[in-house]
């Protein structure tokens, strides 16, 4: 287990060892309790919200617009 310290920007210094083995660049950062948990990205997810704000907030949504579209399509 490592220590490291967030500078006065909010920057946190990954030791390069660690870097080495998540070979990634990118992350998502989420609160769990007790700290922060840091996900790799994978290349799907790095384009989320690239292009615009998105269009559902949930799972629920995404599937309710795929019924009303294959209704569409079938009428």
């Amino acid at each position: 287990m490592e220590i490291v310290e967030m500078d006065g920007s909010g920057r946190i210094y990954i030791p390069a060892e660690i870097r080495r083995r998540l070979n990634a660049r990118r992350f998502r950062i989420r609160i769990v309790e007790g700290g922060l948990l840091l996900e790799p990205v994978d290349a799907v997810d790095s384009y989320y919200g690239r292009f615009g704000p998105p269009r559902y907030a949930s799972l629920e949504e995404i599937e309710k617009a795929l019924e009303d579209a294959a209704q569409v399509d079938l009428r």
